[in-house]
């Protein structure tokens, strides 16, 4: 079953490594650690193995030398990761840019949070605080976004009366 998991959480960081363009190990490695109770040191050398086998084989051998790689995680982690961003690569033209920097942007500050005031709070709020934050950073962005896309509407056309200059 956990093999199945971690399957399922490669799939989802394959459709979002597909829809903002990013190495999955921006997500791979919080994921491992929070959602799978890894060390840190385990979640990197994981995901080097299941990611960045091209790229990374000789950072991966070495962590894999020290004991800090899982090969089947690794293995079943990359072929959801495949599947995935497969997916999220057809999704990215149905959704408009600017909800895809407000979806990845809000990713970011939710995982930067979590992990830089986690272990500071009480357990309760470990995980209500962040995603708080998050979204009421993410929703402010996105107000602002829609402000300056309002502003940029009202203005008129150039002609004899309005004339722009860049």
């Amino acid at each position: 079953m956990l093999y199945v998991q971690l399957f399922l959480f490669g799939v989802c960081i394959g459709v979002v490594s597909g829809l903002f363009g990013i190495g999955g190990g921006i997500l791979l490695v919080p994921g491992l650690v929070l959602l799978f109770s890894f060390s840190q040191q385990e979640a990197q050398g994981t995901s080097l193995a299941a990611l960045s086998v091209p790229i990374g084989i000789f950072a991966a051998f070495i962590y894999y030398q020290n004991g800090k790689v899982q090969i089947p995680v690794a293995a079943a982690v990359a072929t959801g990761i495949m599947f995935g961003a497969l997916i999220g690569a057809l999704l990215v033209t149905r959704v408009p840019v600017g909800w895809l920097q407000l979806g990845f942007g809000g990713l970011l500050l939710y995982l930067g949070f979590k992990f830089v005031i986690g272990d500071f709070v009480p357990k309760q709020a470990a995980a209500a605080l962040p995603a708080g934050l998050a979204a009421v950073l993410t929703a402010i962005g996105g107000w602002l976004r829609g402000r300056r896309a309002a502003l940029a509407v009202k203005l008129p056309p150039p002609d004899s009366h309005h004339e722009y200059h860049i």
